[in-house]
């Protein structure tokens, strides 16, 4: 994380993922695990004869150990892609879903050290329980607040998932999740992870 080369998530053209006030994320150079050369996507790839590697490893055994949550390898998913992120003071993501290509995401904070008050938590809403009409972020929520608006007035509860050094979060797919705002209380401290996505087979 503190050696790589890192880019504003906005460096090549305005990336909706995020909205206005989201702040200005880091991304670095990513890295794919494609066993079968199914991806032609720009960036390393596995094995790095990194730390990267057990990273790796480590994702692809709790997949296996718990196949209800981003589905099994060579059957939901195909490859991995993943890159390390960056979120300074001020920074956050709002809420958003990983589905369609992606048969799932995961999170692993590799930050030395967090602080309750420093934000960055990581927010998990609960499942649509109607009808939806697309994914949390869809359309144009990140032009317009009202246009979402509606898909979280009346949530109650959410998971709150602290950013704790070490900790590995898998997500399923379509699960609207978020960033809240790193605090200003972090000063100087950044919210680092190494974030990816499950690649469902072409």
């Amino acid at each position: 994380m503190a050696t790589g080369e890192y880019h504003s998530v906005h460096a090549q053209r305005w990336d909706k993922a995020w909205r206005l006030w989201d702040g200005n994320p880091f991304r670095g150079h990513p890295v794919y695990y494609d066993p079968h050369g199914a991806f032609d996507g720009v960036g390393g790839r596995y094995p790095t004869n990194s730390s990267v590697d057990v990273l790796i490893e480590t994702i692809r055994a709790v997949t296996q150990q718990f196949p209800t949550l981003a589905g099994a390898e060579g059957i939901d998913w195909a490859a991995i892609f993943l890159a390390p992120w960056i979120y300074p003071v001020g920074s956050a993501l709002s809420a958003h879903c990983d589905g369609g290509k992606y048969s799932g995401s995961f999170t692993f904070f590799a930050h030395p050290r967090w602080h309750m008050n420093w934000g960055g938590e990581l927010l998990i809403l609960p499942p649509p329980t109607g009808p939806t009409t697309g994914s949390t972020g869809a359309g144009i929520p990140w032009l317009s607040e009202d246009a979402g608006a509606g898909a979280t007035s009346d949530l109650g509860v959410a998971t709150c998932v602290f950013p704790r050094p070490n900790r590995l979060v898998v997500l399923g797919p379509e699960r609207a999740h978020m960033i809240r705002r790193v605090d200003q209380n972090a000063g100087a401290h950044v919210r680092a992870s190494i974030a990816g996505f499950f690649l469902r087979p072409v």
